[in-house]
């Protein structure tokens, strides 16, 4: 009974061992399987400082953020601000990668650059994409025909406002100016013609880009009022790269503490700011070495009170760093109140 059970076994293993010989080994996989496998994430700070280039998405022909400039040499703010980023990160070289304005997202996705800039309003429905903390602080800016009366937005009740095709800026003056006559948008170079032509009886733009569409028009238009809203360019980075982002976003906070940002500030956006103030104001005229927090700290008894002051200035300057010796400031009425 052994022998037969043990002589079942035997040939039953040689039929396995047969069977087995007769199916041939998987085939190695292909290139287009090995195509479908996840790829290793990719560390974008530390592959960029090992290859010593920051790559930065920018839109061409961009001013004041990217050009080139008359010598063929990249300029701009973003450009020069991308290359104090770079500093701070300890990588030696600023590469422009330059597409048009929409496709800049994906270039970062797609691992084509470091991080994006070109005035990105942090936004969420970008996909694939985080966001930095602030690189400028700015806000929206009323720009009319030079002669006219009006000078704030309770002005535009009735008025047709003229605005760049951006959704942001649309959704603004809707949610903002409700009583308006009309909302016309344009697109393209050259809009700020229309008001000129008073088509439009006044126009809301992003100041960065104001300051360098308006010169064409500077004997016809001015700007009457700024920061009608508070926005934020950010840089964008691609998804999953946080030491990336806290790494720009101590660099940034640095960096717009120094001489140099304020140099940026008043080279690419520059804005002098008006001596008229309104009857009755009480004002103050800032002398050499003077800054918003020092005067705060002098005459309201306490340098964090610089928001006041910028509060009660910010309409008629885009930027704290704009400020020079020489301009006059509006100041909180201080007058002692009658006691009874």
């Amino acid at each position: 009974m052994r022998k037969l059970i043990w002589s079942c076994g035997v040939a039953l293993f040689c039929l396995a061992t047969n069977l087995a010989a007769a199916v041939p080994p998987p085939s190695p996989p292909t290139a287009s399987a090995a195509a479908t496998q996840p790829a290793e994430p990719v560390n974008v700070l530390a592959a960029a400082k090992q290859a010593g280039v920051l790559r930065v998405a920018m839109e061409p022909d961009f001013p004041p953020m990217y050009w080139l400039n008359e010598e063929g040499k990249e300029d701009g703010f973003d450009y020069h601000l991308a290359l104090l980023v770079a500093k701070e990160l300890g990588i030696p070289a600023v590469k422009a990668v330059e597409d048009d304005y929409s496709k800049l997202p994906g270039l970062a996705v797609e691992g084509k650059a470091d991080m994006v800039m070109g005035g990105y309003i942090p936004d969420d429905s970008i996909e694939g994409v985080d966001w930095t903390d602030s690189y400028l602080d700015f806000g929206q800016c009323l720009i009319v025909p030079r002669g006219s009366t009006i000078k704030n937005i309770k002005q535009l009740r009735g008025k047709t406002i003229g605005a760049y095709e951006d959704p942001a800026v649309i959704k603004w003056i809707n949610d903002n100016i409700p009583d308006k006559k009309a909302l016309v948008t344009y697109e393209g170079v050259g809009w700020f013609r229309h008001l000129e032509k008073r088509d439009v009886d006044a126009i809301i733009y992003d100041y960065p880009f104001t300051v360098e569409e308006i010169k064409p028009f500077s004997s016809s238009l001015q700007i009457a009022a700024f920061n009608l809203n508070e926005s934020t360019y950010a840089i964008g980075i691609k998804q999953g790269n946080d030491e990336m982002r806290t790494a720009v976003n101590t660099a940034l906070a640095k960096i717009k503490e120094s001489s140099e940002y304020a140099e940026l500030i008043k080279r690419y956006l520059p804005f002098k700011i008006s001596k008229e103030v309104p009857d009755g104001s009480n004002t103050y005229t800032i002398q050499p070495g003077d800054s918003l927090g020092k005067i705060a700290a002098a005459k309201l008894g306490t340098t964090t009170a610089w928001k006041t002051l910028w509060e009660l200035n910010k309409n008629r300057i885009p930027n704290p760093n704009l400020l020079e010796t020489g301009d006059v400031l509006i100041m909180p009425d201080t007058k002692a109140k009658e006691t009874p």
